[in-house]
Parts: C-alpha cells; structure tokens; sequence
C-alpha cells in the first residue's frame, strides 16, 4: 500500500473503490448529526469522492488526496470551475466551498489547514493494512482538537476470505485504534448484495459500520 499502488490505479483508471454515488451513510446521518457552529470539514484521502459536493452544499470542506489526477477529475466531473496554486508540498486545487491539497497525508500539518469541526473517513481507513492503520490514525489525531468529530465508515467481512484493500476494520480494531477515544456506533448496516463501490465480493458476509468518535 506504497503511494505507488495508488499512483497505478488512478494512472490505470482501476477504481473499483470509487463510489458513484453520494454515501447513504453520509446523506442518512451527517446533517443530523452536526451543530449549527460547524463549519469545516476535512476528507483525509479522498480520492473524488461525490461526498465531498455533497459535503459543500453546507459546510467548508478541506480534502487530502495523493493524486493529482483524482483532485482534478473531482472538478471536471462535477463541472466546478477551480483554480491551482502551489502550497508548500502541496498543489492546492480550489473554489470558494472547497479545496484539496493535493500531495502525501502524513506530510500535511493541522497547522496548514482551518479548525475542523469533522473529520469524514469512508474509504481511508480501510484502505489501508493494520500496520499503516497505525500511523494512519495517529497523523489522524493531530487534526483532532477539543470539539472535532469523526466520521468514520468502516467494513468488516472474514479477514481470512479478502485480504484488501479494502481491509476488514472490527469493532475491536476501532477500539484499539483510537484508545481514548470516546467511540460510539451509530449504524450498522449488512450489505446483503456483498456490493463494495464498484466491486462485489465472494465473501460469507458483508458489513458497514459507522462510528463516531470524539476525544
């Protein structure tokens, strides 16, 4: 899971984790759940997730994404008219509601971005093995501050049927993950089509989980 395996699939075109439609989670949940003072919204490998317009309808939103054709795809297939600077490591792919960043997660700084009021994580967490789960998470928690929530969207499937990505994330894995953490499941919804993205898998079964997770 080297940045050049995703590199690949975009430059191939290979994007069966692309989902082609708004997250039901996210359109079921997220206004719900969210206060009259949120203002922000950061997607930490985003890819061109749809999520994001979605996400920009209401609030601000900051993504991270390593490929720059994925940050450019995101606005021509969404007809957004952007503009393109360069920021530090990082090309800046921009409209007023929204910005990614394009360029490697763990060199980002909390520091280069405004205060997040959530952090929205559907497909990035999964996408990565256990042992860049890790890091993941803890370059993760540096973006928290007192009032940030996360919006985290995990699958589970017998480890032993797929090996990923995606990569089955249990709820103990989550627990493990974010000690410390206050973590509650919201939903729990069984895909009984064994329908990922764009991809079906031969798996016994097939599940989403959300949770969200505050300090």
């Amino acid at each position: 899971m080297e940045s050049v395996f995703w590199h690949k699939c975009w430059q191939r075109n290979k994007l069966g984790f692309h989902q082609r439609d708004v997250h039901a989670l996210l359109s079921q949940y997220f206004k719900k759940l969210s206060l009259a003072s949120d203002q922000h919204v950061f997607v930490p490998l985003c890819g061109k997730t749809l999520d994001m317009a979605y996400l920009a309808q209401y609030w601000q939103v900051t993504g991270n994404e390593l490929s720059e054709i994925a940050c450019r795809d995101f606005f021509l297939e969404n007809n957004i008219d952007y503009q393109k600077k360069t920021v530090g490591d990082f090309e800046q792919f921009f409209c007023p509601q929204l910005s990614l960043l394009q360029g490697d997660f763990f060199k980002l700084s909390a520091d280069a971005i405004d205060r997040v009021d959530w952090i929205y994580d559907r497909a990035a967490l999964i996408a990565l093995p256990t042992a860049m789960q890790q890091a993941y998470v803890k370059h993760l928690k540096t973006f928290f501050c007192s009032h940030t929530r996360l919006f985290l969207v995990t699958v589970e499937f017998p480890k032993s049927q797929l090996s990923g990505p995606p990569f089955s994330t249990t709820a103990s894995d989550v627990q493990s993950l974010f000690s410390g953490f206050n973590i509650e499941c919201i939903a729990t919804n069984e895909l009984k089509d064994k329908q990922f993205a764009q991809r079906s898998f031969e798996v016994d079964y097939l599940t989403e989980k959300l949770y969200i997770i505050t300090q």
